[in-house]
């Protein structure tokens, strides 16, 4: 098969994939890995996601915030019962850091459940402010609330940007599947960097 040939198979199979009920199965479990233990972010999924359909992208969007909720619950409930060991784990996880622990600690002792909403639009992960939210036996049901408030804040801007480019440039990306799913891979590869250069 030539590589022309391969290039026109790309765009109609991630169509198929995106369009599919897999990719909110995929999108809930992405969103419930992050909010554990996981450490790349459900936005690099449902970016792409959206580009090949823009509906389902927008359904991905919820169903990982659905899923953000449930390792959310699972982090606050363990940390809960055993706030150091959870804090002590977060540290295993690549890209946190003590100082990033140490931060979230004080920000939700100072502004409470609140400091969700503003902490990961500065790129600190998630899960840290689900354990101390845990380990300082902050409410439950708001806290869960939030998660709503503070995964959307991050997933739905990336979703509807990504959309507006899968519609708008639809022909051109059916022409040039391969380069656009490449040049976005490299972008996210870069953020990456950029992030590992600024936390460690």
């Amino acid at each position: 098969m030539t590589a022309e040939a391969n290039r026109s198979l790309l765009y109609p199979r991630l169509e198929h994939h995106s369009s599919s009920n897999i990719s909110l199965v995929v999108a809930l479990l992405w969103g419930l890995a992050e909010g554990t233990l996981f450490f790349i972010i459900p936005d690099v999924y449902l970016g792409l996601i959206v580009l090949f359909h823009w509906r389902k992208g927008l359904l991905a969007t919820l169903a990982a915030v659905a899923g953000a909720m449930i390792g959310g619950a699972i982090m606050y409930i363990l940390a809960a019962n055993n706030g150091a060991a959870m804090a002590q784990l977060l540290l295993l996880v690549p890209l946190i850091s003590p100082q990033m622990v140490r931060t979230v600690a004080g920000q939700m002792q100072a502004g409470g459940l609140g400091a969700m909403v503003s902490g990961p639009l500065r790129g600190i992960p998630y899960k840290i402010y689900a354990v101390q939210a845990g380990r300082q036996r902050l409410p439950f049901l708001p806290f869960l609330l939030m998660t709503i408030a503070a995964r959307l804040e991050r997933f739905l801007p990336v979703a509807l940007v990504g959309a507006t480019l899968g519609a708008g440039f639809k022909k051109s990306i059916q022409r040039h599947t391969a380069f656009v799913v490449g040049a976005y891979a490299l972008m996210w590869a870069g953020v990456y960097v950029w992030y590992y250069l600024r936390v460690r």
